[in-house]
C-alpha cells in the first residue's frame, strides 16, 4: 500500500512534468507555426487545404463542436527539405506529408448520385484528433505522441494492445485521480482509434475496428463519446 507521502510526492512529480512537457509541446508548436509563415512568405509552403462543406459537416459529426477544423492552417503537402512525407499535427497546424487529406470530388452529378462525394481521409481525422487532444489535455500530448513513437514505433497506434494494457501503463500518481476510465489511451492509440472508427463509417479500405469484441467496441464508444464531449478522461496523462 502506498502511503499518503508518498503519493503526494507522485502527484507533486506527474503535475511538475505535464507543466514541463505543456511549455516544450507549446514552444515547438510555436517555433514551427512561425517556420510556416516564413516557408509561405517565401512562397515555399504547401497550399492549404480547403475543406468543402461536406467534409465539414462530417468532421462535426466525428468532433461536435469541440474543435473547428477551418481555424487550424492545414496544409497539404509536407515540409520542403524534409525527407520525410509523414503527416503530424502541432498546435494550430497540421502538415499531411503524402496524404492528400480530402478525397472525393464536389460535382452535382456524383453528389446527387450519392457517389464520390467528398471525404476527409483517416490521416486528416488522425491529425484532427491530435489537434483536438492540444485543446483538451494541453500542449503535452506532442511530447507524449513523440515519446510513444521513439518508444515503440509503429506499437504506438495499436490501440486494441493500449486496451487490453489497460491501466498497467498508468502514470506514477494518476491513480489519485481515480486512474483510467475504460477506454482511456496514449495519445497516438487514442487518435488512431477515432481514425478507424471513422474509416469504417465512410466506405474506406476494411478495418477490424468493428471486431465484434465486446471490450473493443466498449472502448470506442466511451472514447467517440468523450471526443464530442470534450472529456478528457478518455486519454493517459491527464491531471486534475
Amino acid at each position: 500500500m502506498v502511503d499518503t507521502t508518498e503519493l503526494a510526492v507522485r502527484m507533486t512529480l506527474a503535475v511538475t512534468m505535464n507543466r514541463v512537457a505543456d511549455g516544450l509541446g507549446r514552444s515547438l508548436a510555436a517555433v514551427a507555426r512561425a517556420a510556416d509563415r516564413r516557408l509561405d512568405t517565401l512562397g515555399l509552403a504547401p497550399p492549404p487545404l480547403d475543406l468543402p462543406p461536406e467534409v465539414r459537416d462530417a468532421l462535426r459529426d466525428v468532433f461536435g463542436h469541440t474543435i473547428d477544423p477551418t481555424s487550424v492552417m492545414i496544409r497539404r503537402g509536407h515540409v520542403p527539405g524534409v525527407p520525410h512525407r509523414r503527416a503530424f499535427a502541432l498546435p494550430g497546424l497540421i502538415y499531411l506529408g503524402a496524404d492528400p487529406g480530402v478525397v472525393g470530388t464536389t460535382s452535382v452529378d456524383s453528389v446527387a448520385a450519392g457517389t464520390d462525394r467528398p471525404r476527409a481521409t483517416p490521416t486528416l481525422v488522425h491529425e484532427l484528433v491530435h489537434i483536438w487532444q492540444g485543446r483538451y489535455l494541453g500542449p503535452r500530448y506532442v511530447v507524449r505522441a513523440l515519446g510513444e513513437q521513439i518508444r515503440l514505433g509503429r506499437r504506438a497506434y495499436d490501440w486494441r494492445a493500449a486496451v487490453a494494457h489497460g491501466a498497467h501503463d498508468a502514470p506514477a500518481g494518476h491513480v489519485a485521480h481515480g486512474g483510467h476510465g475504460p477506454g482511456a489511451l496514449p495519445v497516438e492509440a487514442h487518435a488512431q482509434l477515432v481514425s478507424e472508427a471513422y474509416a469504417a463509417g465512410h466506405d474506406f479500405a476494411p478495418t477490424a475496428v468493428l471486431s465484434g469484441r465486446d471490450h473493443h467496441l466498449r472502448a470506442v464508444e466511451h472514447v467517440l463519446i468523450g471526443l464530442r464531449a470534450g472529456d478528457a478522461s478518455t486519454l493517459r496523462g491527464r491531471t486534475v
